[in-house]
């Protein structure tokens, strides 16, 4: 038994008691309500759902889940639209590389300024390719201001300043050629050596060998000079001695020109070898030569003979002396008095006379 208060009067009964002494209120029926209450309160807090604190808790798992689906979202969206992916990174690198290699410059300056402008500096590739960019746009601005002069000496300063660089080829090349025309401009043997010596595999080697081998050909022999200065002696040992034989064997089949004779047939040289001579004298001719030159002409080769010939008549009475260039005959006197001509011989590749002048 306990006690509880009458629910009308307010008043302490037995909860065993049939009414309130007090007010007489029915006891009974209301501790049975409460009693009904109670087992209905147990029954629904039985069936009621989770705590209102259990619900919050998923509620935030679920809003930090959102959250970071939504930075991953968006950190692949960067890395592969932002600023592209790692292959299409690799991709432009390798680009690059085989520009590079394939020596396409035009193209290799368009790929590097993609990739600067494409990726930024947390990019694998990205420091490497940004030095080979600079050393680029560098060495490029070098050989564009090399190209304006184009000297010897611009493009050796440009090598020295870049011996393993993009343009090394280029600049090569442009030496080859110009040291090939310094010696051609100079055209001696001297001047191809130096260019074979730097340039022996050169574009222009062959070309410099055929060179010195021409060369070769115009430059005159001893044996040459000697051969000239005979066949002017026996010429005018000839001609003193009025011999046709040993003349005609000096001369060419065709001459241009004799003594102020142009274009002479063999016959107009025999006459006037025999119109200097007479029966009561005899003349000497010494040759003395000064200087003989070769010269390439086409295909062969012509020599130049610029002589002193002296005239001496030994017997008395009056005599024909040589005609000069201008073809008028001079009397010479016989007391032994020496004449002296100034001559130009010219003499062919088999060292016969083609040409023959005489001047006082």
């Amino acid at each position: 038994m306990s006690l509880i208060k009458c629910p009308e009067c307010g008043r302490e009964v037995s909860d065993l008691a049939a009414s309130c002494p007090h007010c007489g209120c029915p006891i009974n029926e209301h501790v049975a309500r409460l009693v009904a209450d109670r087992t209905s309160g147990e029954k629904k807090n039985q069936n009621s759902p989770a705590p209102k604190k259990q619900t919050r808790a998923t509620a935030t798992i679920v809003v930090m889940s959102l959250v970071i689906l939504s930075l991953a979202g968006a950190a692949v969206w960067f890395l592969f639209f932002g600023r592209g992916s790692d292959m299409d990174e690799r991709a432009a690198y390798d680009r690059i590389m085989r520009f590079e290699k394939e020596r396409q410059f035009d193209s290799l300056d368009v790929a590097l300024n993609e990739y600067i402008d494409t990726y930024n500096s947390d990019a694998f590739h990205y420091s490497q390719i940004k030095e080979l960019s600079d050393r680029f746009s560098t060495e490029r601005s070098d050989w564009e201001a090399v190209k304006g002069v184009m000297s010897l000496q611009s493009v050796r300063r440009f090598l020295d300043m870049h011996p393993d660089g993009f343009f090394h080829k280029n600049a090569d090349e442009k030496l080859d050629s110009l040291s090939f025309v310094e010696a051609e401009n100079e055209d001696t043997k001297e001047a191809y050596d130096r260019y074979l010596s730097e340039f022996n595999n050169g574009r222009f080697a062959e070309e410099a060998h055929k060179k010195i081998s021409d060369l070769d050909k115009e430059e005159l022999t001893i044996e040459e000079q000697l051969s000239v200065k005979k066949v002017l002696s026996t010429h005018f040992d000839a001609l003193a001695d009025n011999d046709k034989t040993s003349i005609a064997s000096t001369l060419a089949s065709r001459i241009n020109s004799y003594i102020g004779k142009a274009n002479p047939e063999m016959e107009d040289i025999y006459a006037y070898m025999s119109g200097m001579h007479s029966s009561s004298r005899q003349i000497v001719f010494n040759v003395k030569t000064g200087n003989v030159t070769k010269v390439k002409v086409g295909d062969r080769s012509v020599f130049n003979a610029q002589f002193v010939l002296e005239e001496e008549a030994m017997a008395a009475g009056r005599h024909n002396g040589l005609d000069t260039e201008y073809g008028n005959a001079e009397e010479k006197s016989s007391s032994g008095n020496v004449k002296r001509f100034i001559g130009t011989a010219v003499l062919n590749e088999n060292m016969k006379i083609t040409s023959l002048v005489l001047r006082q």
